[in-house]
């Protein structure tokens, strides 16, 4: 899934919560600490939180798109690599 991450108070950070509901993992703002689950396929909900409520739209592509397809469409897109807790960010090519 991707989404949008700007809101009326700016950029959100989403980590993963850990918890897990109907076999989806939760996302957590760092900011208020809600927990987001996506009720529907066009959307995160915040379920919990100061910002109950609130949703945050997915960015639509139709089915299944390579990264490199993607990329054409979005070159801005941030790309976060991990390994055994290392994240390091990439962008474009």
């Amino acid at each position: 899934m991707v989404h949008g991450r700007e809101n009326k108070g700016g950029v959100d950070q989403f980590g993963v919560s850990g918890y897990v509901y109907k076999n989806v993992f939760l996302m957590f703002d760092r900011r208020t600490e809600s927990l987001w689950y996506p009720l529907d396929n066009t959307k995160w909900t915040a379920v919990s939180g100061p910002r109950k409520g609130e949703t945050i739209p997915f960015i639509s592509e139709p089915g299944i798109v390579s990264l490199g397809d993607w990329r054409e469409k979005h070159p801005d897109t941030l790309v976060l690599l991990g390994a055994k807790g290392d994240v390091k960010e990439r962008k474009g090519g």
